[in-house]
């Protein structure tokens, strides 16, 4: 009995669902890497909008990023998102080709 062909079988079998699982691990990794970041760009916009900054010139520091605000009564919305491509071949059908991170930061109205 040949245990050196049936070990290499197996491998072979079981090589591409490992590879799968460690690029869906690096997708993820990037996705939540592109969250924090988020998460400290809005921090900074909301910072740069309370000391009177005007929208566009907030837009303009950060060109590839999507920032919108809505505004509802008490409160603006700030919505920063940003589109992370994912490189896993079975991953993309399920979160998108494009997947889009978005962060979402709440602040109070001022009333003059």
């Amino acid at each position: 009995m040949n245990r050196k062909g049936q070990a290499l079988v197996e491998f072979v079998l079981i090589l591409p669902i490992i590879i799968l699982i460690l690029f869906s691990i690096v997708d993820f990794g990037v996705i939540f890497n592109k969250k924090n970041e988020l998460e400290n760009i809005s921090v900074d916009i909301v910072s740069l909008l309370n000391n009177d900054e005007d929208i566009d010139s907030v837009k303009s520091l950060y060109p590839n990023l999507s920032i919108e605000i809505e505004e509802d009564g008490k409160y603006s919305k700030i919505i920063v998102s940003e589109k992370v491509h994912i490189i896993t071949p079975g991953l993309n059908l399920v979160l998108g080709n494009d997947y889009d991170v978005k962060v979402e930061r709440n602040i109070p109205n001022v009333e003059t």
